[in-house]
């Protein structure tokens, strides 16, 4: 190995830090500490969906033929059908859309995608757990990040890259660190700004009850006809409700997760723990599914001891870098309703656009600034919107649009309205199989050449 250019250090081993070490790994001359504050890797949530741009990305880091070993890949790259929805709220549903794609949505276990990180980070990568960050200090004139941890011990780095979840202690600090410098500067509404840095963090008013079905226990039910394992997820959605099902690890598991939302929770605080184990009853009781379609009803009774999540969102950041340090990834810098599937697709996009930014030949000690603002200049942007899109979706899919009374309308006006909803879904999801991240990385590593 040659001399290092670059000591990176991470703190948090989602997908989006394990990423970035998978990405960085191509750079022998960056080295790369992981600082976990769990005793193990722990990957939240269970389900995990990758749209083709982002399935171009893993094939850029080199993790794509083991991800292909965790999943079903379509034979086909052209027009699949993606996604279908449903009426389910009354006894006879009917589904009102379906999603077809440019190439697949492919489904993950999370726990299965995160171990195939692990396997393809570098040998030379230091994970280091039971790590939890208290605060980092760095000096405006450059030179190295200081780090300090709960448990007493320190370390430096170059640049630390923050993906320490939706409670970032690098964001925070960051926030802070960037209202101390406007007050030096005399910016005082800026400081002000910065200084609410607490409040960026909300709660969306929903929450998300998420299971694990082993398929060997729907058996009986799928030999009825009672349940039919699609291979395309499917959105049951009722108002304030909506239910999504769809296959993971091979088929052999249906990961289901149903979703409350009430608009007049949003941004109200959060009472309790953001993530319990509860009892199946708790979810049966937030809706009358009794007046559900049959097929909703026979999916719920294989529900065991659900995960209950709070949603929170991050609201838009003023930015993702100060200094020598960034914040990357869906929870840390841009956390947003999980209604595009595409929280972990976002973090993988950071990750591997921040990892070729560093390294880049021409970024070093002293070009490091430059590099951490052409990455906050294209990211910041890109994903606040796409941050809108998922929230928007989120409405949608619990029946609040364009102030339709879907519960009260005759049949027909119904349909329409549904159809025109569905028409809008597929178009704030269409960016994930017409564009890709090369378009604006190439656009961004120009940028590197000027001063």
């Amino acid at each position: 190995m040659g001399a290092i250019k670059l000591r990176v250090a991470i703190c948090g081993g989602g997908i989006g830090g394990l990423s970035n070490a998978c990405a960085l790994a191509r750079y022998p001359d960056i080295s790369v500490n992981i600082y976990e504050s769990a005793a193990k890797f722990a990957p939240l949530g269970a389900g995990l969906g990758m749209w083709p741009r982002a399935w171009r990305v893993l094939e850029r880091i080199g993790v794509d033929d083991d991800m292909a070993k965790l999943t079903t890949v379509p034979s086909t790259n052209g027009r699949v059908h993606s996604f279908s929805f449903r009426k389910s709220d009354q006894p006879n549903g009917f589904t009102f859309g379906n999603l077809f794609s440019r190439g697949p949505l492919l489904t993950f276990h999370r726990a299965q995608f995160q171990q195939v990180l692990v396997k393809h980070l570098s040998p030379s990568c230091q994970i280091h757990f039971s790590k939890r960050l208290v605060s980092y200090s760095q000096n405006r004139q450059g030179g190295p990040v200081h780090l300090s941890f709960e448990d007493g011990t320190v370390a430096t780095c170059d640049v630390l890259l923050g993906a320490d979840g939706i409670k970032s202690v690098v964001r925070n600090c960051l926030l802070r660190e960037q209202a101390d410098i406007a007050r030096s500067d005399g910016r005082l509404k800026d400081e002000q700004n910065l200084l609410a840095c607490r409040d960026y963090v909300s709660w969306l008013g929903s929450i998300a009850y998420r299971a694990l079905i082993p398929v060997e226990r729907l058996k009986e039910d799928c030999d009825k006809g009672l349940l039919v394992l699609s291979t395309t997820p499917t959105m049951y959605v009722g108002t304030n409700v909506h239910m999504i099902v769809y296959p993971v690890s091979k088929a052999s598991m249906v990961n289901l997760v149903v979703f409350h939302c009430r608009p007049e929770w949003q941004d109200t605080p959060y009472q309790g723990p953001w993530s319990k184990e509860v009892d199946e009853q708790e979810l049966l009781n937030i809706a009358h599914f009794e007046n559900w379609e049959p097929e909703v009803r026979n999916w719920l009774k294989y529900v065991r001891r659900p995960t209950r999540w709070a949603v929170h969102r991050v609201k838009p950041l003023p930015s993702y870098i100060s200094g020598n340090v960034a914040l990357l990834g869906t929870l840390s810098a841009h956390a947003s309703s999980p209604h595009q599937g595409t929280g972990g697709q976002q973090a993988i996009e950071d990750a591997y656009f921040l990892a070729e930014l560093l390294g880049d030949y021409r970024t070093t000690l002293k070009t490091l600034p430059r590099a951490l603002r052409v990455y906050d200049n294209f990211r910041r942007q890109w994903t606040q919107r796409m941050s809108d899109r998922a929230n928007a979706n989120g409405q949608y899919f619990t029946l609040h649009y364009d102030n339709f009374d879907f519960a009260n309308a005759e049949t027909e006006a119904s349909a329409k309205k549904l159809r025109e909803m569905a028409d809008l879904i597929h178009d704030e999801w269409e960016w994930c199989w017409t564009t890709t991240v090369e378009d604006s990385l190439r656009e961004a590593l120009s940028q590197l050449n000027d001063d």
